[in-house]
């Protein structure tokens, strides 16, 4: 996916770029492009939960049609490189990690959050960064912030991730795996998986050939294909993304 060649359709405002990504879909509409909306009224992030969409931030989703046997966590961890690497350019990339599943943080704090939904064959890749501001909650942060006031715009921002996309899209998973394992912070400490209402603790020691996280847990290698991860440390809140 390329700056010159990739379709983008630019909005003024909508309900949310992934609703309006999944509507074209389903009225046929499955040209490949890229959806940016200056406004969301409605931002949606990962299981359902809300997506607060300030504007001034990046808000964009893109249709991508993907091969049958696609491997959707897979792909998740690759476009959390794509927004880590785009992201590298305007902040320290020691202070910048990737968080499983899909998350991008500043030290300790959610800078981006991606959501991916898979129909037919064809797949909406949301991204929401936030540029200029961030939700009154903990544990969230802005571009603008941690730049000390100075203001990346969200086009600019668009195109760096267009500029990357194909740098972990085109590339074997292995690629990816090295890159995301460089740059995650949790590696190897004592985390909490909460899927539901159900959670698993133990100890994180990276992810596996197909995506999954490892969690050594009483001295067997658990697999986790899906959840929110805290360090063990942290207050377990999940309302954001």
């Amino acid at each position: 996916m390329q700056q010159s060649t990739i379709k983008i359709v630019r909005l003024q405002s909508v309900d949310s770029t992934h609703k309006f990504a999944v509507r074209r879909i389903e009225a046929n509409k499955v040209e490949e492009c890229i959806i940016i909306a200056k406004k969301q009224m409605s931002g949606v992030g990962r299981c359902g939960r809300s997506w607060i969409s300030e504007e001034g931030n990046l808000f964009m989703s893109a249709i991508k049609k993907v091969p049958e046997d696609t491997n959707y966590g897979m792909l998740s961890l690759s476009i959390g490189c794509v927004v880590h690497k785009a992201l590298s350019r305007y902040i320290p990339n020691n202070n910048l990690y990737l968080h499983w599943p899909n998350d991008v943080y500043y030290e300790r704090s959610k800078i981006a959050g991606i959501l991916i939904t898979a129909i037919d064959g064809i797949a909406v890749i949301s991204i929401g960064i936030n540029v200029v501001s961030s939700p009154e909650i903990s544990k969230t942060t802005s571009i603008k912030e941690v730049l000390g006031g100075c203001i990346i715009s969200a086009d600019k921002l668009l195109g760096n991730i267009i500029s990357v996309w194909n740098d972990f899209l085109l590339i074997p998973f292995e690629g990816v795996r090295d890159y995301w394992l460089r740059n995650v912070n949790e590696l190897n400490c004592t985390i909490t998986i909460k899927n539901g209402v159900d959670s698993l603790s133990g100890i994180f020691r990276g992810i596996n050939d197909d995506g999954k996280l490892i969690l050594e847990r009483d001295g067997r290698d658990l697999l986790i294909s899906s959840g929110d991860m805290f360090l063990s440390t942290e207050r377990i809140v999940v309302n954001y993304g």
